[in-house]
């Protein structure tokens, strides 16, 4: 669109107009970063006798629901020799029951006007319905029979194997970042519950069995392992009734857990991968604390101030001015157990990796010794506000949020709780929280590097 110049002509009665507008500016509260409220959405919640538990957020503002369930299980819970099997159980779960053929959910679904899908997380798997509210006993039904009564078919395993092996061969073997970024995160967490990453390790995708996948279905797709979470055009007494008729005769499994233990880092460490690449990549990687603990706000916004926001640290110092990196962010993967935060740039060509290692050392050192600026602050906050507060306003997305803290620390209000975390934050202690987590000597340095091939670099 082309700018356009306006002439206006202000007559008496628009100058009056607009004095009484700047008047009203002055007299209204000054709305801040640190004034920001969140508007907590209304939910019921409640437990079967089995352990099974719901959440319902209503909101009749379209007729119109949201049906989720979420297993608290995910690759984080994968024994060695088994990576990848949460997500290939997810595959299976649209093959069919004993009572339902291939294809026949899918059809169901889609004659109501509906559509559903899954996802496989680091700490939980969930399914979920969008479908016209009138079909709320379909869609539980529909769920009821997939947590009991799942087929387990060799010929389908199989091919559905070939499905997920082409999957990994896509999203991380043929992808340069994903394929270098997998090698490092390995050797960063050799050993623990995060060595591996979702999808899991070929050989493992090869290996796992039939036996495998039916035994971890059953150690975990239990009423004790899942929280159901509807959203939309409901009513908690309907959601009651029909959970008593669909789940509340399925018994309990006893679920174990595999260790959960993530060594201290004391020691910096570094890890080259040679690829086919002409672009180097730098990534730094840092233990984190499990997502229930309010200082990881405080972490988003520094990783703002340093790599993410347009005006960030890196963008601004090694990017536009210094040219010696093309591009720069970070991001926190927050999960039950204590996890990781992952800093990455580009260097502008594989000859200033060295240099611009150097050079994002120096920003760092800067912002530990010297601070962050009340703008940066006010900046990186205002908006870190802004996005959570935002991503309420839409009722699946808040249930969402509201669930996963349920599922992962049996505590709802977390939310509520980080908001007012945030609020009364400085910027002094965002910069002695970053201090606490992403020293060097807890850090580990990955070059994703161009194969040299015969003394020539490629």
């Amino acid at each position: 669109m082309k700018n356009r110049k306006a002439n206006f002509i202000l007559n008496n009665k628009t100058i009056l107009i607009l004095f009484f507008v700047f008047l009203l500016i002055l007299l209204l509260p000054i709305s801040t970063a640190a004034e920001m409220e969140l508007t907590e959405p209304e939910y019921q919640s409640f437990k079967l006798n089995n352990g099974m538990e719901f959440m319902v957020f209503p909101d009749h503002s379209i007729p119109l629901i949201k049906y989720s369930i979420y297993y608290n299980v995910g690759a984080i819970d994968e024994e060695e020799g088994r990576t990848g099997i949460s997500h290939f159980l997810e595959h299976l779960m649209f093959l069919g029951t004993q009572n339902l053929p291939e294809g026949e959910i899918d059809d169901l679904i889609s004659s109501v006007g509906g559509q559903l899908n899954a996802a496989t997380s680091f700490d939980y798997t969930y399914y979920y319905h969008e479908v016209p509210s009138s079909t709320l006993e379909l869609v539980m039904a529909l769920e009821a029979d997939r947590m009991q009564n799942l087929k387990f078919i060799e010929q389908q395993v199989n091919r559905e194997r070939e499905v997920i092996k082409q999957e990994r061969r896509m999203r991380v073997e043929n992808n340069i970042f994903s394929k270098g970024f997998e090698k490092i995160k390995a050797y960063a967490f050799q050993g623990s519950y995060l060595e591996h990453n979702v999808i899991g390790w070929m050989e493992d995708i090869n290996n796992i069995s039939t036996a495998d996948l039916k035994k971890y279905y059953q150690s975990y797709y239990s009423p004790n392992n899942a929280l159901v979470v509807v959203s939309g055009d409901v009513e908690v007494e309907a959601v009651k009734k029909l959970a008593q008729k669909y789940y509340s005769n399925y018994e309990t499994a006893v679920l174990e857990r595999k260790d959960f233990e993530l060594s201290e880092q004391k020691i910096e460490k570094e890890y080259q991968v040679e690829l086919n690449t002409n672009i180097p990549y730098a990534l730094q990687l840092y233990q984190i604390p499990p997502a229930d603990k309010l200082e990881l706000a405080a972490l988003e916004i520094f990783l703002d101030v340093l790599a993410n926001n347009q005006s960030s640290r890196l963008k601004e110092k090694l990017q536009k001015e210094a040219g010696i990196i093309l591009d720069s962010g970070a991001f926190i993967y927050p999960l039950r157990q204590e996890s990781f935060a992952l800093i990455y740039f580009i260097p502008a060509n594989p000859n200033l990796v060295e240099k611009a290692q150097q050079a994002f050392d120096r920003e760092v050192d800067k912002i530990f010794n010297q601070g962050i600026t009340k703008q940066e602050f006010e900046i990186a906050k205002k908006q870190y506000q802004k996005s959570l507060v935002f991503s309420q306003k839409n009722i699946n997305s808040a249930a969402s949020t509201y669930a996963l803290n349920k599922l992962r620390f049996n505590n709802p209000e977390l939310f509520a709780a980080k908001i007012e975390y945030i609020n009364n934050l400085t910027k002094e202690e965002v910069v002695q929280i970053a201090q606490k987590y992403f020293s060097e000597n807890q850090r580990t340095k990955g070059y994703i590097l161009p194969e040299i091939k015969g003394g020539v670099q490629q």
